[in-house]
């Protein structure tokens, strides 16, 4: 199956199961949505999760009401919206997210490094939460060494991403100041159970290596690759493309094992040092540089989330809110990856071979239709086959590739401040 018909399947897959009373009652908070004579459903609520903008709540729920009258929306206020969405698990939209990446592994041809493996890339990343007493006592309260008096709270993000076909598979939140190992073998246990392990390489950054994780997955049969830290004794012993023997310990049952230690010079002269346990000689260490960049994309993949979908301006303050929010947005960062794949192949099959340019479709663009459409379907509004006419738009739509374009990296303050705050919502 297309891509595009995967994206398809899944937003008609999401239809059914919020039309299935099984799955919402699933999902519901006990006592909450019982009531016949209340006004909101949870359908009313879930599509307005799906529909809210960055604007004021007022405004988003004046505009549902108007844009979409055949849900049926009832006038009440804000604080009720409020109230009842506490009522939906965040189970919910994780489920929904979990069906589209199951969809997408049981029918998409996925493409591969080298024809050979499937890529994988961990990472995680802080977000920013209101400041509220749910998020303190959920996620953490963090100070300020300057100011002690101030307080905010932060989450950890972490997500286990298919480098070569831009789709995240899992994803999570925690504390902030919990542990990305723990998280991550979170993301590979996910990867277990949807058998994807197989042929797959994962890559990890500076700060996941330590002996005990990559004995883990060596004895599990992953093929992984971990940047290391220079101070480690491990790039210190690395004479080139060599093999170090890790002793173990019989006492306590931990065999010897062989870890592959390659370094891997930067343009600017910098020396990384990768371990991994890969030891087909078919791969040099040129291969490995090559393949260590790879997992770039999860930290553009992150500047979407955070830019594009504005995953840090949560509509709601507690930590159901923020979960619920979480996940929707991880799932419209997945469809919108399925459209924009299908474009890119369709723009790159009508291109001309004088072209002086390579172009690929606008990732912002897809995402502003999408987010359009998807609660007008859910509704009832329009049907699914409008789909293909905002793949025709964004193969026009189209933005032109820059390889090799570098910016330098931000400097961020000791201080964290908020980028988003909730009584700065624009009007219009």
């Amino acid at each position: 199956m297309s891509s595009l018909s995967i994206c398809q399947s899944i937003i008609s897959s999401i239809q059914n199961l919020l039309y299935s009373k099984d799955f919402l009652e699933a999902h519901r908070a006990k006592k909450r949505f019982v009531r016949r004579s209340g006004k909101l459903s949870m359908l009313h609520i879930i599509i307005y999760l799906f529909y809210t903008s960055k604007q004021a709540m007022n405004i988003n729920l004046s505009n549902l009401r108007l844009e979409l009258p055949k849900l049926e929306f009832p006038k009440v206020s804000k604080q009720a919206v409020s109230k009842a969405r506490q009522g939906i698990f965040p189970t919910l939209f994780e489920a929904l997210f979990s069906m589209a990446v199951d969809l997408f592994c049981k029918h998409v041809t996925r493409k591969k490094w080298r024809d050979k493996y499937n890529i994988y890339a961990v990472d995680g990343s802080r977000i920013s939460l209101p400041n509220s007493k749910s998020n303190f006592d959920n996620y953490g309260e963090m100070f300020s060494k300057k100011d002690p008096k101030r307080r905010w709270s932060m989450a950890l993000c972490s997500t286990i991403y298919d480098v070569c076909n831009d789709f995240i598979i899992h994803g999570l939140m925690r504390r902030y100041l919990a542990s990305e190992r723990e998280a991550a073998l979170m993301h590979c246990s996910e990867i277990e159970k949807l058998g994807l392990f197989k042929d797959s390489i994962i890559i990890f950054d500076r700060g996941y290596y330590s002996e005990k994780m990559f004995r883990y997955f060596s004895e599990k049969g992953y093929l992984c690759v971990m940047r290391i830290k220079d101070n480690y004794n491990l790039a210190k012993q690395c004479t080139g493309d060599c093999i170090i023997p890790l002793p173990g310990d019989p006492k306590e049952g931990i065999p010897d094992m062989n870890v592959r230690m390659i370094p891997v010079k930067l343009d600017g002269g910098i020396t990384e040092y990768l371990a991994t346990s890969i030891f087909d000689e078919g791969l040099k260490a040129a291969d490995f540089k090559e393949l260590y960049f790879k997992r770039w994309p999860i930290e553009t993949k992150y500047g979407e989330l955070k830019n594009q979908l504005m995953l840090e301006e949560f509509s709601g303050a507690t930590s159901t809110s923020i979960e619920q929010e979480f996940y929707i947005n991880l799932l419209l960062s997945n469809l919108s990856a399925l459209l924009k794949s299908t474009a890119d192949e369709e723009i790159s099959q009508n291109a001309r071979p004088a072209n002086r340019f390579r172009y690929q479709a606008n990732r912002a663009y897809i995402i502003g239709r999408l987010k359009w459409f998807l609660p007008r379907f859910l509704s009832m509004t329009c049907k699914v086959d409008i789909l293909n006419e905002i793949f025709e738009d964004a193969c026009i739509v189209r933005s032109q590739i820059q390889p090799g374009r570098k910016d330098k990296r931000k400097k961020k303050n000791s201080d964290r401040e908020r980028k988003y705050f909730n009584n700065r919502k624009r009007a219009i």
